[in-house]
Parts: structure tokens; sequence; C-alpha cells
């Protein structure tokens, strides 16, 4: 007889186990004669089967029709076996009495079996409606409660995969509310459901203007980190990609092939792994053509080269080009701009062919292009100019840019910028006022929705979501870094040769040759690499390549004009068409008395010219005012006064008109050139003042000698005294603590601190939490005599108010 072959493994049914069952009972009882088990042997162990199985299927929810199918089988099979060893051996209508009972039995599981699907989803879906309907009368009552909108009506809930949330969709009552006016009420509302940070409640339109959909999140998937996926499959510059997730399970998405994009986050907040991401999307678009900008050392680029440049674990470089000077930003600029001209006329027929609409049909041959620009607050104004083209001219030729900050003003962020771009990120802040120039109209943003590093906002304008949406990046280790760059090298595009055909194209082919010996100073290249560098030539510098570049011909008949420095002698220090007109015809006119030119660069010397050159255009002036530059030049004229955020605001609107930054812009200027050194901060007045460095030096000799402190109304000197004590003396900068030891109001005690604030003693307020104290108890005795003879005390007033300052100076005296 063939051994048996025994299947050990869990059946994949109760069917299966019910056949196991029989096969059990009927070789017990064909054992017996041989055996001699006695019939408890059965009972037993049958029995126990049937405990075990009853008890399974109460833990997997099983219905009661089912689980009382499955043991009366059990305990029938059970009952049997036992007969059967009692009066073995058995006749043959003992054994058709069993096969009898387990024709029965086996029918009467597969019945339970195929409907207990049936049955489970009734059951699951009972319950899940009867937790909607819970839901649903909740958030009616919140809407009246927390929003004062009465009269809502719940439609239908739908609960997210691995209950991570819903989503509850209201219909709004009469009388034109709107989703919109609900905007800001999501942190109250994650307030009232008492959810934890990284959870919360957003609230987007519904399928008309009268109903709304409000995402709930109940487990805080922000805080946990999600790794990229290990997904190296192509995509394509035409569709969205992926890039993090948001809070419900979906794929949040980004777009560079029609729309341009802004990235923004302070330090540590997450930008840099952000970028990586992306160029880690952009790189698996056989498509799409890499050029990075980041002249504070390519560090944006260089985790994609170093593979191909010196480790030799990739075929060819992810990112294209690399600009990591100046010079080499203005040459890609310049190339991007000709490149844009070069395809509207070059690709016109294949446009035609495709049916695109005057936009490019993109693929391997004829690659976009993507532009990402790091830390644009350090570029100067003409490469922004530069950016700012390609924003506005490149959307149909499939030229666009990412731009990355670590602030979310003018001055990092230009108005063309932020204009053309419709996706934007922003990364998680510690002030949300930090995002309101990203997300207009959009100020309450609760920085809670997004507590960690990489968590974040993302919003397009065009493709949605339409509102700033809390996401988070999926994370990019260097290892992975290096296993994209090794499988997506081969797939990466060259330039096409209608565009490396442009008038700068003849500067590409040596992109290498100029950056890679600075990037990669003393270090060894790989074959691949060096090949590059080897077989571009004389290396010039990008410097060099736009001083020498020729300026385009001029139409056949044409005149050429003369330089516009010499267009006009006398006239070069003048910096505008207006002011230059002006003096033009000034010195046209004879009653006119001489003209005065503003200072500028000493002409060359060299001969005179033989003759007046002819009538030429008025130069335009080199370049625009940069607001920063010029609030800088206000605030340094300022000298040792300085200027407050405010009154700098109000200088610059009078010169630059409708040109001024917001007043938020302004004051990021002057906390930012006081974190530089540039300026100092001076807190001691009622509002912040800034002074130029080169002038603070200067105060303690010709400023005035401070006037004495003014005092809020109703507070005295004895009040600020006795808190600067306890304060101090606590090291506990509560407002309810000295509004109890006080015995002052709520409201004198926020004004008391604030005027402490003012003197240097606590920080600013911070919601309810402890102010911070500025001064050490080895201080103390130091700051109340000080802060008392400003204020007019004695130390014999000090000590009559019972303050321990007057004690310790009685003491050394």
């Amino acid at each position: 007889m063939p051994m048996r072959h025994w299947d050990w493994s869990l059946p994949s049914g109760h069917t299966t186990f019910l056949g196991y069952a029989s096969e059990t009972a009927a070789s017990m009882v064909m054992l017996a004669p041989i055996t001699g088990l006695p019939w408890q042997a059965a009972a037993v162990t049958l029995g126990g089967a049937a405990a075990a199985g009853a008890v399974h299927d109460l833990r997997e929810g099983t219905t009661a029709g089912t689980l009382t199918t499955r043991a009366l089988s059990w305990i029938t099979a059970a009952g049997w076996a036992s007969w059967a060893l009692a009066t073995a051996p058995l006749t043959s209508t003992g054994w058709a009495t069993g096969l009898g009972l387990a024709a029965v039995g086996i029918a009467a599981n597969a019945s339970a079996t195929r409907s207990e699907s049936t049955r489970s989803e009734r059951k699951r879906l009972l319950k899940l409606r009867r937790e909607s309907v819970g839901i649903l009368r909740d958030w009616e009552d919140r809407m009246k409660r927390v929003a004062r909108v009465e009269n809502c009506v719940g439609k239908d809930v739908q609960h997210w995969p691995g209950k991570v949330g819903y989503t509850v969709e209201l219909d709004l009552p009469s009388g034109g509310t709107t989703a919109d006016d609900l905007n800001g009420y999501g942190p109250k509302f994650a307030a009232d459901l008492r959810l934890a940070d990284g959870c919360g409640v957003e609230i987007f339109p519904g399928a008309n203007r009268g109903t709304i959909l409000i995402e709930v999140t109940l487990q805080d998937v922000i805080s946990q980190d999600v790794n990229y996926p290990e997904d190296f499959s192509e995509l394509t510059l035409t569709e969205r990609f992926p890039f993090g997730l948001h809070r419900n399970g979906q794929q949040a998405l980004g777009s560079l092939c029609n729309d341009c994009g802004i990235l923004i986050g302070e330090t540590d907040a997450g930008k840099t792994n952000t970028l990586r991401v992306v160029t880690a999307q952009l790189a698996r678009m056989p498509d799409a053509l890499i050029w990075a900008i980041d002249i504070t050392g390519g560090g944006v680029a260089l985790s994609w080269i170093t593979p191909w440049a010196t480790e030799g674990l990739a075929s060819a470089p992810v990112v294209d080009w690399i600009a990591h000077t100046e010079d080499e930003a203005r040459l890609m600029l310049k190339m991007a701009g000709e490149i844009i001209a070069a395809r509207k006329a070059g690709y016109q027929q294949l446009m035609r062919e495709k049916k695109t609409d005057n936009k490019l049909p993109i693929s391997h041959e004829i690659p976009g292009i993507v532009i990402i620009c790091d830390e644009t607050a350090s570029l100067p104004f003409d490469i922004k100019e530069g950016l700012d083209k390609v924003a506005e001219e490149g959307r149909a030729m499939r030229v666009r840019q990412l731009v990355c900050g670590l602030r979310a003003t003018q001055d990092v962020v230009t108005a063309t910028m932020k204009i053309q771009a419709k996706w934007r990120v922003g990364m998680t802040v510690s002030d949300a006022e930090e995002l309101a120039y990203l997300f207009p109209g959009y100020i309450k943003i609760d920085p809670k929705d997004a507590p960690v590093a990489g968590a974040g906002w993302t919003m397009h304008t065009r493709l949605g979501p339409k509102k700033p949406t809390a996401m988070k990046v999926w994370r990019l280790v260097d290892e992975l870094t290096d296993k994209i760059c090794a499988a997506t090298a081969a797939r990466r595009p060259k330039l096409d040769e209608l565009s490396a055909s442009v008038e700068s194209g003849g500067f590409y082919p040596q992109r290498w040759a100029r950056t890679l010996p600075d990037l990669y100073k003393g270090q060894k290249l790989t074959e691949s690499a060096q090949h590059a560098i080897d077989n571009a030539g004389e290396i010039i510098a990008a410097s060099t390549l736009l001083a020498s570049d020729p300026a385009p011909a001029k139409p056949a008949g044409t005149t050429q004009a003369a330089p516009a420095a010499a267009a006009v002698p006398g006239f070069e220090g003048f910096g505008g068409a207006a002011e230059l007109f002006a003096a033009v015809t000034a010195s046209l006119d004879p009653t006119a008395g001489p003209i005065a030119v503003p200072a500028g660069p000493a002409p060359a010397a060299g001969p005179a010219p033989a003759a007046a050159p002819a009538p030429a255009s008025l130069p335009r002036p080199a370049r625009p005012v940069d607001p920063r530059e010029k609030g800088w030049e206000v605030l340094v004229a300022a000298g040792e006064t300085g200027y407050t955020p405010k009154a700098l605001h109000e200088a610059l609107k009078q010169l630059l008109g409708d040109d001024t930054p917001a007043p938020r812009t302004v004051s990021g200027w002057l906390s930012k050139w006081a974190e530089e050194g540039m300026a100092l901060k001076d807190d001691s007045g009622q509002y912040s003042r800034y002074v130029a460095r080169e002038f603070a030096a200067q105060q303690a000799s010709t400023a005035p000698a401070p006037a004495r402190p003014v005092l809020p109304e109703g507070i005295d000197g004895a009040l600020v005294l006795q808190a600067v004590e306890l304060l101090v003396a606590t090291q506990f900068g509560s407002a309810s603590m000295l509004q109890r030891k006080l015995r002052i109001g709520f409201a004198l005690t926020e004004k008391l601190l604030d005027f402490l604030h003012q003197l240097g003693i606590v920080g600013p307020s911070d919601g309810s939490k402890a102010r911070e104290i500025r001064v050490s108890t080895d201080d103390l005795e130091a700051v109340m005599m000080k802060l008392a003879d400003e204020l007019g005390f004695s130390v014999r007033d000090l000590g009559a108010l019972g303050l321990a300052a007057a004690a310790a100076s009685h003491t050394k005296e």
C-alpha cells in the first residue's frame, strides 16, 4: 500500500475540517478491534475539536446559524464514533448509518459555508449602518454647536480602509451657506473630537454648492515614517506623479509638465528630502530632462550625479546639468530661453500633425526640461528674472521649473513665480503666517495638522486639491538613491538636436568640464566622467563665455545702433528712461541751467569721437529696483536711529509706491538681517527697532540717555518690581501664577507681562504656555536695582515693599 501524503496545513474552510472529522471518526472505528480503543477516546477527541471550532467561529464573528450547524456536525460525529467504538465491530447497518449522517452533515455545512459570506457581509453592513447613523447625528449636532450652522442633514458616511478615518457628506441648510464659510473650522472640529496632533478635519465642496464633504482622520498617519516605495518603473512627465500620502491614505500628487512648482520649507522641515523624492520621480521619466540650479554648492543634485561621477554605480548622470555658480546659472537660463524660442518655430509642423493645440508633444527623443532651483533667496536679481521668463514663456514648449526656498516671502519667491506656480508645497512650520504668502486666502493653517519634519501642505490651484491639504512626503534614504540612479540611468534622455543647436548650444557639451572639477576637487572621477571632461576641449569658465557671447545679428537692411552707454554721453548715471528723457529734454532747452548728473563710473580714457553719434533709442535700466536692497539702503541711511518694521515699510512705500512688498515681508527682512548679524534688534521700546550694525556701536555715545520706562495704564512701579522678583526667583513665567500671587486680574496680568517683555525680563507670549524667563537668579539683584533706579525707587523703598533685593543690598553694605 503506498504511503499517504498527510497535509498538516490549516484547512481552507470548515467543510474541509468536517471531512477531517469524518475521516478521523471512521479511522478510529476501523482500528478499534486491533487497538482496543475505548469509546471515551472518540468523545474526548472529537468533542475537543468541536469546542475549538466553536471558539474559532466566535472570534471570526461567524453568524449564529453557521456556528450552530458546524457545532452539531462535530457533536454528531463524536456521538456516532463513540457508539461505534462501544459496539465494535460494526455491522453493515452501523456503517450505513455513519455514511448517511456524514452525507447530511456535508450537505448542511456546504450550504452554510456558501451563505456565510452573504450573512457576514449583511451583518457587517448592518453594524456600519448603525455606526454611520450615529456619526451623522453627531455631525449634525457638531455643526450646530461649533460652527453655528443649524439644520444640516447628514447623507452618507464612507469609512476608509483600516479604520484610519471616514468621510461625511452633509447637506447645508438653505440660506446661502457654502463650504467657504467653514474655512478655518477644521481645527475647532478637531478639538471638539479630541483628535491627536497629526489627525485632523478637512472640509471640501461636495457634488454641488450646497453639499460639503468632511474628511476626519482618526489615526495619526502624518507622524509615521512612510518610506519611498521601491518602484523604479517608468513614469511620464505628462501625467501627475506621487510624492507622498495624504492623511486619508490617498497619494499626494505633483505636476511639472504644464505647471511650475514652489516648495517652501524652513530648516529641518524636510524640504531637502522632498526635493530628493521629486527628483527621484523625475528620474523615472524617460521624457524629462533635469537641470539644477544651486549656487550654494550644488548640493541639490550631488547625490544624483555622484553614483556616475565618482562611484561608477550608474552609467549616466540623472541630473543633466548643474549650475553651481551664478554665471553657470545665467548661462543655463540663457540657453533655456533660446530653447523655448527655437522649439516654438522648429516644432510647429510636429505640433500641427499631432494636433496638440500648440503644445509640444514630448518623448524620449524630444524631452521636456525641468529646472530645479534651490535657495532662491541667495540668487541675484537677474537670475530671478531669467526664472521668471521661463515660468512665463516655457509652458507650451515644456520647459518648466520647481523653485525652492526657506521662507514664503516676496524676496524669496517673486510675484511671477507664485502666479505661474499652480503646484505649491509648504512644509511644516512653527509660524503659520509663514505660509500666508504661498497659500493666499488660507491663513488659518493649523501647524498641528503637520507637526513633524517631512509633513506639510500641498495644493494645486488647477488640478486639486484646491486648498492646502496635509500630507506626508515619502522618506528617501541614500542607499535607495543609489539604486534609483542605477535603475534609471539607461533611460535618461538626451537634449534634442534642435534644442542643442541654439546659439548657446555650443557651450552645452562643455557643462561637465566646467562643473565636475569644481564639485569634486581632489577626487578621482570615473572613466565615463573623465571622458566627458577630456572630450570637451578647452575648459572655459561660464563668466568668460557670457562675456564673449556675440550679440544677436541684426536683420538685413538695418543699421547697428550704438551701445546704450554711448548713446547720450554724460547721462550714464541715470537709472531709468523717464529720468534720462527729462535730462535730455532739459539739455535741449537753452534757458536751462547746468544739469546735475548722478555720480557714475568714470569713462575709460580714449580718443574723443570724431563726430556725434546718430540719434539712438534711450537706454533702458539695467535692472529694476530690488525692494530688499532698497530697504537695506534706507536702513543704513537711517544711521543710529534705525527703523521699526512699520516705519521702514512706510518709508519704502514713499519710494516704491505700488511695488512695495507687504509689511510682513519687510518685517521678515529685518529679522533675517538681525539673525545674520547685519543689524541689531532693540526691544527696549514699545516696538522692536533695528539698526544697521555699522551704526550700532555709536549708540552708546551719541544716543541720548534712556528715559524712564513709561508704565502702562493701571500698573505702578511697585507692581512691576514685585512681579520681576517673583518671576525671576521662581524661573516660572506663568500668567496664572502671577495673577494668583499678586491678586490681580487676567487682563492686567497680560498687560504686565507684555511690559516685562519690553524690558527684556520675559519672552514673548506663546499661547497658553509659560513665558521664557530671560534673567537668571544670579542676576536678580542687579536687574532689580537697575529697574528700581529707572522707576524712581530707593533701596529703602524696596525694603518697605518686602523685596529680597533690598535685604541683599543692605547685607553687602
